[in-house]
């Protein structure tokens, strides 16, 4: 199977794949990468694309039954992935859906852009878009074959309601250099729902903040707090002023009432109306506040 991934990427038509998605990758629209481009634009450049895959994969696990794909993959029993390629922030995927039908009462919202072509199977979609503080419209829409979409994530997502047949795609995808985080709302409303982090970077650093507090690392505590008053993610940063608090309230008040007193800063208010409600649940903090937030 390695050797069948390394005969496809080997193919001359892959060498202008790769350098277009490393440029793709750097910023370039997707129409300034013609190699990249077709696999996207009408025709069944894509469809061959994926079928000479297919094929090399096939050939070998005719061989060797036992055989596992040598290209990131994964099945949650609905969807099915296949990483073809990846450059920095740019993904290259092959994916399924299985046959079913879903209801939704969210959506969520990331900073990256998509391009997907349909290559096979039929089903059932809505594109459901960002409208302020309104609800989220949603425009209902067949998915067949030859079916070509360009998404903005950061205001619009796909929904797929409803797939009759298996649905075959060919996805690539960009984040953004610095991504904002992920929001999910409402369908109904139009609700903040929850939000996390967009960067996997940051993902991993704001568990690393919640597995010391768990642990009880109070030695952390000037860390967390020097991290809450950077510039930098908010999300890290609110999560590092929480975890703070929680091993060291003298050190983590201390911080709050700084994060609360920058008024430029975007956790200012938040960080405010955090301090107001210890103190009311925690009179003995009005003392504490009067030494680490003089008037």
């Amino acid at each position: 199977m390695i050797a069948a991934a390394r005969g496809w990427h080997a193919a001359p038509q892959m060498a202008a794949i790769d350098a277009d998605l490393a440029r793709f990758a750097g910023g370039v629209p997707l129409e300034a990468c013609p190699a990249l481009a077709a696999l996207f634009a009408p025709g069944d450049a894509g469809g061959a694309f994926c079928a000479e895959l297919c094929r090399w994969m096939s050939e070998m696990l005719a061989r060797e039954p036992w055989g596992q794909p040598a290209l990131r993959h994964g099945f949650d029993g609905t969807t099915a992935t296949l990483l073809l390629a990846r450059v920095g922030r740019a993904h290259l995927i092959l994916q399924t859906r299985e046959p079913g039908s879903w209801d939704y009462d969210s959506a969520a919202f990331s900073d990256s852009i998509r391009y997907e072509t349909v290559l096979a199977g039929s089903a059932e979609a809505k594109r459901v878009r960002l409208c302020g503080k309104a609800p989220p419209t949603r425009e209902p829409f067949a998915l067949d074959p030859g079916t070509r979409l360009a998404l903005d994530l950061s205001d619009e997502a796909l929904q797929i309601e409803r797939v009759e047949r298996r649905l075959v795609s060919l996805r690539l995808q960009r984040f953004a250099a610095q991504p904002r985080p992920t929001r999910e709302y409402a369908l109904d409303s139009g609700t903040l729902c929850q939000q996390a982090a967009g960067d996997m970077r940051t993902s991993r650093q704001e568990m690393a903040l919640a597995l010391l507090g768990r642990m009880g690392r109070a030695e952390a505590a000037p860390e967390m707090a020097a991290l809450a008053c950077e510039p930098g993610d908010p999300s890290l940063r609110w999560q590092a002023l929480r975890e703070c608090l929680a091993l060291d309230s003298k050190t983590g008040f201390a911080t709050l009432c700084a994060v609360a007193r920058e008024a430029d800063d975007t956790l200012a208010a938040p960080a405010g109306a955090l301090r107001a409600q210890l103190i009311e649940a925690h009179p003995e903090l009005r003392q504490l506040e009067d030494q680490v937030c003089p008037a």
